[in-house]
């Protein structure tokens, strides 16, 4: 499957205008003949030596680095990203070190390895801000694709139509292409099947526009999958055989085995089961050959449904169960965390940007303020000098504090913004409960204020809903927020003033309780786990039963001697009363 990934490449945003065209072509080779841009990367690197320019270095690097990732080549992979670290660490390039990100988060997304989303999440951080406008929409499709490829769509799809703004704003046809590709892919994911081709349609137009005519092949393999789903099972088939043989003949291992499987779709839909079924363990064998683990975990399941349709139920049943472990090996409770931290702490630094670009305007006011009570200053002494034309000055004068005074009610209106923007940072916009940014602030304060010697030890609750993503895919997501809601409004009842309560990310709530000691903390926990099972629930929720699990750990300064690790403790304790069956209070080993 081409997702158009990652090929806004670094090169083509900070060329001369001059060489523009080349940069183009440069672009698409990393699609069309990875491993030859591979190979005349290399070159380049070892004639220039260290007389080669940083940006030129950096732009090198990225395309021989996407080329890597479309042919599967992890030496060429490695070669590229520590070479772009290197880069930053020596020349202070924050954009060296987002491609470096970027880059490895495609390739641990691509193979079924949790930390992608995070390590992509981490390389926008790294560029946020920047002034460039064209390291800006590549940032931003970058950010987009992670989402796209890790099935994300509802975070994907405004990503993705911001890039494709900036492109368009650029005139660069290219990225609109890639854009308007990753969104089709995100709204395939929903399922959204009309909107998802015509987005595709769409981008092999701003493909064809920009001379890339392989790739305008390439993108039918996605327009593939939506005819299969629109009964056009032949044009689906002629789509992604010519697209699967550019593939072959580039050596892009990936997408080549996403056209395997949808050529196999299309002859499963005209009736030749055994035939794709064939093809389909030809194509599972390549991927495991390959360590694709996050594409086999989809084609073990096509293949389990071809499986069962030829007869082969134990080899059916085999796929289901190879793709249901892959899928558990990707994702952890404890990486779901630090993903939900990442996001909310790129989500602050937008807003922290916002509040800087309001307190700036606030610094102009001031000195439009300054200069305009000067001036009348200077109009008043004028007027007592000369005397003369008093009407007309008194008029000036008091237009001109007119002008000082919507001038001191627009300051304090931006001022009154930049704080409610402040306050917005510390709060969870689902719940109206302190956010995990709060949580951080408070849990620090209380760390480094010093404990009265006599005084018990600090308690941490570490709360998650039993089987909440179940709740969100049986009853929706928008039941899923109301359930949200019916815990937050509990917590707030349950739990006195003397503890603090905060929401830290999707369905896990932490709850601080100074000096309150591991006695009195897994009693309050065990209150709250009672008090929710014993919840009776709104008669429209189409839910029986509401429970959580807790991890209880107390700061004891030793095994626990900071915030992560007094976090961690908790984690582990929440780990275990989730593995031991759900519904149950369990404290920290780690302290205590």
């Amino acid at each position: 499957m081409f997702r158009g990934a990652w090929l806004g490449l670094l090169l083509t945003l900070m060329a001369m205008p001059a060489v523009a065209a080349s940069m183009n072509a440069f672009r698409e080779r990393a699609v069309t003949d990875p491993h030859g841009l591979i190979a005349a990367v290399r070159q380049q690197l070892d004639h220039a030596g260290a007389n080669l320019p940083p940006a030129r270095e950096r732009e090198l690097l990225w395309g021989m680095g996407t080329a890597a990732i479309n042919s599967n080549d992890d030496a060429a992979l490695a070669e590229a990203t520590l070479r772009l670290n290197s880069l930053a660490a020596v020349t202070h390039d924050p954009v060296a070190a987002a491609a470096a990100g970027f880059l490895q988060a495609r390739h641990d997304i691509a193979n079924g390895i949790s930390a992608g989303l995070g390590e992509a999440l981490q390389a926008a951080n790294k560029v946020l801000g920047q002034a460039d406008p064209g390291i800006v929409a590549w940032a931003r499709y970058q950010f987009c694709d992670a989402y796209t490829l890790d099935d994300k769509p509802d975070k994907a799809i405004p990503l993705c139509q911001q890039a494709l703004a900036d492109y368009r704003a650029l005139g660069d046809e290219f990225g609109m292409g890639d854009a308007e590709n990753d969104t089709g892919l995100a709204l395939a994911t929903q399922d959204k099947v009309d909107d998802a081709a015509a987005a595709y349609k769409r981008s092999r137009q701003h493909y064809a526009r920009a001379g890339a005519d392989q790739l305008v092949v390439l993108v039918g393999d996605n327009l593939a999958k939506m005819y299969l789903k629109q009964g056009r099972p032949r044009e689906a088939m002629a789509l992604s055989q010519a697209s699967l043989k550019q593939e072959l003949a580039a050596g892009r291992v990936s997408d080549s085995l996403d056209s395997t499987t949808d050529i196999a779709l299309a002859e499963a839909a005209l009736g030749l089961h055994r035939q794709a079924y064939a093809r389909m363990r030809d194509a599972v064998a390549r991927a495991r050959k390959a360590g694709i683990n996050g594409q086999l975990i989809g084609m073990l399941q096509v293949e389990s449904r071809m499986a069962e349709q030829v007869g082969d139920l134990r080899q059916a049943l085999a796929d289901e169960r190879e793709a249901s472990r892959l899928n558990n090996q990707a994702e952890t409770p404890a990486q779901r965390v630090v993903e939900a931290e990442l996001e909310q702490r790129y989500a602050t630094r937008e807003k922290e940007l916002r509040i800087s670009e309001l307190e700036h305007a606030n610094e102009l006011k001031d000195l439009q303020l300054k200069a305009a009570e000067a001036d009348a200053a200077r109009r008043r002494e004028q007027q007592q000098r000369q005397r003369l034309a008093s009407v007309t000055i008194a008029l000036l004068a008091a237009a001109l504090l007119l002008i000082v005074g919507l001038l001191v009610l627009l300051l304090r209106a931006q001022r009154r913004h930049a704080a409610e923007l402040q306050a917005q940072t510390l709060r969870d916009p689902l719940t109206g409960m302190a956010n995990r940014r709060a949580f951080q602030q408070r849990a620090t304060e209380l760390l480094h204020h010093p404990r009265e010697e006599h005084a018990a030890p600090h308690v941490l609750l570490l709360i998650d809903i039993d089987h909440f993503k179940s709740i969100n895919d049986s009853i929706g997501h928008l039941q899923g927020d109301r359930v949200l809601r019916l815990l937050t409004d509990y917590l707030r009842t349950a739990v006195d003033d003397s503890c603090f309560v905060a929401r830290i990310g999707g369905e896990e709530f932490t709850v601080l309780c100074p000096r309150a000691g591991l006695a009195a903390g897994m009693r309050l926990a065990e209150a709250l786990r009672t008090g929710v099972a014993a919840l009776v629930l709104p008669k429209d929720l189409p839910l029986t039963k509401l429970t959580i699990s807790i991890g209880v750990a107390q700061f004891d300064g030793a095994r626990c001697h900071d915030l992560s690790s007094w976090m961690r403790a908790a984690d582990l304790a929440l780990y275990a009363a989730k593995s031991g069956g759900r519904d149950q209070v369990v404290a920290s080993k780690l302290a205590g």
